[in-house]
């Protein structure tokens, strides 16, 4: 009976000390698109922080195999909230395309010409069958002293290369890429 005992204390010691090692992978939303410097119009901006809806704001990276109902990747995650990650990139974008003299991040005491809110709608990838999609639907709203001066909307399903997380996550930032660069050709009309 003791030996049993001694036994299992052993086994249960040493199940405990194994560690299972998950490689997690993480994925960056990171877009600037090749674009040439456009005029610059003497104003300045601000980037506020991206809204993007609640259900697809984490680090989770989700997929859909049916319609209605979403899942999230066990080994690949975001390497930060997709908001913060958009923020970062459009604001990176703006400011190499030279339309504006500045480019701010945060509301401070410096007086800003235009406003740019962000809205993203969806952002996830759909599988069906042995296809696969980049669900993107995002809002862009410029303010100009409190008023709407407009709204650019960009709703794209794209097909993913290979079906993968990898593959799409690559797909999606050279859609944000596109979306980007159509974004700021009509930001540079005005």
């Amino acid at each position: 009976m003791k030996n049993l005992f001694y036994l299992l204390l052993v086994v249960l010691i040493s199940g405990c000390s194994l560690k299972q090692e998950v490689d997690i992978n993480s994925y960056s939303i990171d877009f600037n698109p090749k674009n040439s410097s456009y005029k610059n119009i003497g104003k300045s901006i601000l980037i506020e922080e991206p809204f993007v809806n609640k259900s697809f704001n984490s680090r989770a990276i989700f997929y859909s195999t049916k319609p209605y109902s979403f899942e999230e990747y066990a080994k690949n995650k975001w390497i930060n909230l997709p908001s913060n990650m958009i923020q970062n990139s459009l604001l990176e974008t703006l400011q190499s395309s030279n339309i504006f003299s500045l480019v701010l991040q945060e509301d401070t005491k410096i007086k800003y010409d235009y406003l740019l809110k962000t809205n993203v709608i969806k952002i996830y990838h759909e599988i069906n069958g042995d296809k696969s999609y980049v669900i993107l639907k995002v809002k862009f709203d410029l303010l100009k002293d409190k008023e709407l001066v407009k709204t650019f909307t960009y709703d794209r399903k794209v097909l993913v290369s290979k079906n993968n997380p990898y593959e799409f996550v690559n797909s999606l930032n050279k859609t944000f890429d596109e979306i980007i660069q159509e974004l700021l050709k009509e930001i540079s009309k005005l």
